[in-house]
């Protein structure tokens, strides 16, 4: 008698089809090759019929990404802000969806003082602007800035970029396999984290390049200095890191015999990109004028200054001074836990280890079980000069990561599309594969997305998280490691904005408190926010705020070690 699968025994099944995914995919191929050999035929033609015709595959995986990310918010988990940095992109969104660029220092600002966000000289994230913005365009368009995360998913950049690298058909098929693989249940898609506007800045760069050296005309130029623009403004620093190959290609290229004259390559590419390059160089440093007073001071080099005593590299010492914190878990944060990232690279042994940590990551969360062929089917490809070109791009990139002291995914992101470009080569090379009379590579190639698929539907299927099968790695351990305060959190924020007055929650931490739940986040408009966040401090500033804010309504918030946080009203300045 067959006997419910109990949930124990379903993720161990789960996690075992993974662990045997290539084996599985062999499996698949060989089924496929026996039994469907001429559906397998049929499918082919009419995917290779949609994905020649360019503009309907850039739009139909457009639409899959923007609707496969919607659909998975929708009916597995609306995201909320969990991550320091969500909430400081936020603020950034809001602040933008109000058509400033920065908000003025609040007189109150050290009650409101937090993790990550800049309090003077004025009052914004400490983030460059992009992902902010791709927010703050959900924002203004819904209301809701995940359709903002959900815009940037959409996949036309990359597939566009893939185009110029390969054959029609296989840039469709590496689009189709990166919205499965990241599209879908992964923190870029699922968060406000980031890692998709950087993607886009990545392939419009990368793309753009390859058509200069077939077409170089204006348009290409411009393409190529707008992914430059959205690098800076996304991932500064591995988009400096990365842009540093192109470039020096594109330089090559341009003083080589293969280009075209000096006067087609002055007026089509160098007049083009310099202009639009001097234009975003002087936005940018109105943008740093605007909130540090500086323009080559950039918000996040003057949230540093203020607040941390580390450096970002490993190389280099800690600053000599002394940092007069005003809040126990800001200095927990700068002194301890990121203290801890930069003592775990200290050290050969300590940065060998670390480092494996880091691409041991890299490698679950872009390639995984599924694309393991690809590290044996590379050396194959070393004949292909831009192969040479993108293994070298993503090396100096990975080389330049390494040199900081903690590492996400998303850092990554500018150089998403080079992977899929190498994904997409290896299959080429593997649907050649031929036993006998038998084409085995067609069907290998063709199991590699049945099995994502079957990734996908096996824990839906036996009512497992999916996040934890699809995607998984450590760094999606705060989904699960720390939701149910910001769960918490947004009840408390329904509850209260239900009520027709405004409110004042003043948040109490006791020692011990985990400061990675951060409740103290406001809107960019502190003073009419319906409800304002702020720290508990002495009485007499607790009195102030209150008597600032003497219009609303006060409460206090108590975080108690293992108990559940208690919301009361405060009356201790009547």
């Amino acid at each position: 008698m067959l006997t419910k699968m109990t949930s124990l025994e379903a993720a161990d099944f789960c996690g075992n089809f993974k662990a045997i995914g290539p084996i599985v995919i062999a499996i698949i191929a060989i089924t496929i090759g026996l039994l469907f050999k001429n559906q397998v035929t049929n499918l082919e033609k009419l995917f290779n019929k949609i994905a020649y015709k360019k503009t309907l595959g850039l739009i139909l995986v457009g639409v899959l990404a923007f609707l496969g990310s919607a659909t998975i918010s929708l009916l597995f988990s609306w995201p909320i802000p969990v991550i320091h940095d969500e909430f400081s992109y936020l603020l950034a969104a809001d602040t933008f969806s109000r058509g400033r660029l920065t908000n003025p220092a609040h007189p109150m600002w050290v009650h409101f003082e937090t993790i990550f966000v800049l309090s003077q000289p004025t009052y914004n994230s400490q983030y460059p602007p992009g992902q902010g913005l791709a927010l703050a365009l959900g924002q203004v368009l819904t209301g809701y800035p995940i359709v903002g995360v959900w815009f940037s998913m959409a996949r036309v950049a990359v597939c566009w970029m893939l185009q110029a690298w390969v054959p029609a058909r296989w840039a469709f098929l590496g689009a189709l396999l990166m919205v499965l693989k990241l599209g879908l249940f992964s923190y870029w898609s699922q968060s406000y984290w980031g890692g998709a506007v950087a993607t886009i800045g990545g392939s419009l760069l990368f793309g753009a390049l390859r058509q200069i050296v077939k077409q170089p005309k204006k348009s290409n130029a411009l393409l190529l200095g707008l992914g430059l623009a959205i690098l800076a403004n996304t991932r500064p620093y591995e988009g400096l890191i990365l842009s540093l190959p192109a470039s020096g290609f594109l330089i090559f290229w341009l003083i080589s015999k293969k280009s075209p004259p000096f006067k087609q390559t002055l007026k089509e590419i160098i007049l083009p990109l310099s202009i639009l390059l001097f234009i975003v160089t002087l936005m940018m440093g109105y943008y740093n004028w605007r909130i540090t007073g500086n323009p080559l001071l950039m918000p996040y080099q003057a949230s540093q200054d203020i607040y941390n005593n580390l450096t970002t590299f490993i190389w280099t010492k800690p600053k000599n001074k002394i940092i007069n914190y005003n809040h126990e878990e800001i200095r927990f944060v700068y002194e301890d836990i990121i203290g801890s990232f930069y003592r775990s690279n200290q050290g050969l042994e300590n940065f060998v280890n670390f480092s494996l940590l880091k691409l041991s990551n890299l490698f679950s969360f872009f390639l995984d079980m599924p694309f393991t062929l690809i590290i044996f089917v590379l050396p194959f490809l070393a004949r292909n000069s831009w192969v040479r070109f993108a293994l070298l791009s993503y090396f100096v990139l990975v080389i330049g990561m390494l040199q900081v002291i903690w590492s996400y995914p998303h850092y990554a992101a500018p150089g998403t599309c080079l992977i899929y470009f190498l994904i997409v080569q290896s299959l080429r090379k593997i649907y050649s594969w031929r036993l006998r009379k038998y084409f085995i590579g067609k069907f290998i190639v063709c199991s590699i997305p049945i099995y994502c698929i079957c990734l996908i539907i096996l824990p839906i299927a036996l009512k497992l998280d999916p996040f934890m099968y699809v995607n998984p790695s450590f760094w999606e351990l705060p989904r699960t490691s720390f939701p149910s305060w910001s769960i918490k959190r947004e009840k408390i924020i329904s509850q209260l904005k239900r009520e027709p007055q405004q409110h004042l929650v003043i948040v109490k931490y006791w020692p011990g408190h985990n400061v990675e739940a951060e409740w103290v986040y406001n809107e960019a408009d502190i003073d009419n926010a319906k409800i304002v966040w702020a720290r508990f401090m002495t009485p007499e500033k607790n009195c102030e705020l209150i008597n600032y804010f003497s219009n609303r309504k006060v409460w206090i918030l108590e975080k108690k070690i293992g108990e559940e946080p208690s919301l009361t009203l405060y009356n201790n300045c009547k």
